[in-house]
């Protein structure tokens, strides 16, 4: 049964998570935490039915083993065996009738409750469970998973600090990596549906008698018919396409004995900076930068240093910004610790009703929800706050950023974004006017002009995982709870950089929680740093 209901979930997976989208759980652990207290209800429930469930089995039980008893020790002919069967089929009957009958009537009032209860409130759907397999296999390409501990539970994380491990509660089926495996294989990925498979045999010998979620008659052609395929594509076409991946090296042992797959040529990485990259080439570099890897030079991280500046603004004399320098081309600093612990909380609890489906700009100039943005965000603008603290933020951007940021057209709103299962935004600008604009806000968006600047405070620690990452400059910014990420998307003739193209790393365990404030370039002639050339670059604050 479990086979065929995979099976049939995983024939409509890249339908179902490539295609049209509703509000979905897996993007965002601020919606998975709610529903953890939405299940615990259902839970509550079933424990009360299985309570009633109990009591009732037992009669039922006490009445078998005296039927089982009399059998198989005594005669019929016996006065008190003659007397406990007639009692047994009059006044004990009626007892396990009564009970089996309230029992029934139990279970469908279980039903009609949890029903009910499911009814009135969003819980996850099948696209759901296709999006948390789909952020299992990124998770596992992109930070190059131990995959005989991932289906164990067992990782470890990337990042600035020591080195920590987590381990979850349960672990991962034969079924499930079976499943997973799935998945990898309709994406493509054929390397990673190898080890899925193999994940799942060996997982299959692990499960107890009895207990075994799929069997090696199963998972055994899958993997055969997976090895073939993935050794013949990368023959005739190579290790990496728009559809395909594979590993640089042939599984079967004779056809990677062939010259072009020994050490000498196969290709050796190294890094491309501050120049146009192919696809592969950015993904390659995303995916380092998102494990930890230094891409630049000793000599290009030379000059880079901390500094103390009020950046000319009287809010900041008494508490300077306090900013470490994490690239000269293009600026990218770290503004250390900006934004209170009780400013983060409030951005939390104003954004957390509002949470919807995050949308990214399509080249139509709409905006659409895909797998290339798995978060949920809210906008709130200043005005939507009774507190007052979005508009003391707001000011504290424009001292710290020396920018305009006082109203709609010089500044957005606050966007906060939530991460959730492998949650990351793929390699993209702020900037996005190279073209006239085009779409519904294309008027809108002519008068106010480009994202000169993208100032995004982070308002939660990640355990592992979730940096902000810059292939073309080399740069990994890590989340520090507090702290703001601040650069320059245009040069001082108002021309995009694309050195500042960048991506959200998929968060591998905990939750990472931002908000942007993109401030827009007419509205800055006054304000705006001059440089001495057109393509100069602002190196403030």
């Amino acid at each position: 049964m479990w086979s065929a209901l995979y099976g049939a979930l995983v024939v409509a997976a890249v339908t179902a998570v490539c295609g049209g989208y509703s509000e979905d759980f897996f993007s965002s652990t601020s919606r998975l935490e709610q529903l953890v207290g939405q299940e615990e209800v259902v839970v509550d429930k079933l424990e009360r039915y299985l309570e009633e469930a109990y009591h009732s089995l037992e009669t039922v039980r006490s009445y078998v083993t005296s039927f089982r008893e009399m059998r198989a020790g005594s005669s019929i002919h016996h006065p008190v065996e003659a007397f406990l069967m007639l009692r047994r089929l009059t006044v004990d009957w009626d007892i396990v009738e009564d009970d089996l009958r309230r029992q029934a009537n139990q279970t469908q009032e279980t039903l009609r409750s949890i029903g009910g209860f499911r009814a009135d409130r969003p819980f996850p759907e099948v696209d759901d469970l296709h999006g948390a397999a789909v952020a299992l296999i990124r998770l596992q390409d992109t930070y190059q998973l131990n995959m005989t501990q991932l289906p164990r539970g067992h990782i470890a994380s990337f990042g600035p600090e020591p080195a920590a491990e987590f381990q979850s509660a349960q672990e991962l089926t034969a079924r499930d990596c079976l499943f997973i495996g799935r998945h990898a294989f309709s994406r493509g990925l054929y390397d990673a549906a190898i080890e899925w498979f193999e994940a799942a045999l060996w997982r299959t010998e692990e499960e107890p008698e009895g207990a075994v979620t799929a069997t090696r008659d199963e998972i055994e052609p899958l993997l055969t018919s997976t090895i073939k395929l993935h050794d013949s594509v990368l023959e005739e076409q190579g290790p990496r396409g728009e559809d395909w991946r594979t590993n640089p090296v042939p599984i079967d042992r004779r056809l990677a004995e062939q010259e072009r797959y020994q050490p000498p040529r196969l290709a050796v990485f190294r890094p491309r900076l501050h120049q146009p990259q192919a696809e592969a080439e950015e993904e390659e570099h995303y995916q380092r930068l998102c494990r930890g890897e230094r891409l630049r030079s000793p000599e290009e991280e030379a000059d880079l240093s901390c500094h103390l500046t009020s950046n000319g603004s009287p809010l900041l004399l008494l508490s300077p910004l306090r900013v470490e320098v994490l690239s000269r081309q293009p600026y990218i600093v770290m503004l250390h610790q900006l934004v209170t612990e009780t400013e983060v909380s409030q951005f939390q609890e104003l954004a957390g009703p509002r949470l919807a489906t995050s949308r990214h700009r399509h080249p139509d100039g709409e905006f659409v929800a895909s797998m290339s943005r798995i978060s949920k965000n809210a906008w709130i603008p200043d005005d939507e706050d009774p507190t007052g603290m979005l508009a003391r933020v707001t000011r504290r951007v424009a001292a710290s950023s020396g920018l305009k940021c006082d109203n709609d057209m010089a500044a957005e709103a606050f966007q906060v974004a939530n991460y959730g299962i492998g949650g990351l935004y793929v390699t993209h600008t702020d900037h996005h006017m190279a073209e006239v604009p085009r779409g519904p806000h294309a008027h809108w968006e002519t008068m106010i002009g480009d994202r000169l600047a993208t100032w995004m405070v982070y308002l939660s620690d990640v355990p592992a995982g979730g940096a902000t990452v810059f292939p073309r400059a080399g740069v990994t910014v890590w989340p520090e709870r507090g702290s703001v990420a601040f650069w320059w998307n245009l040069n001082a003739a108002g021309k995009g950089d694309d050195d500042t193209r960048h991506a959200a790393c998929p968060v591998l365990h905990g939750s990472k929680w931002v908000s942007n404030k993109w401030i827009h370039y007419n509205e800055q002639f006054r304000t705006k740093p001059c440089g001495l050339t057109p393509d100069a670059i602002h190196q403030t604050p």
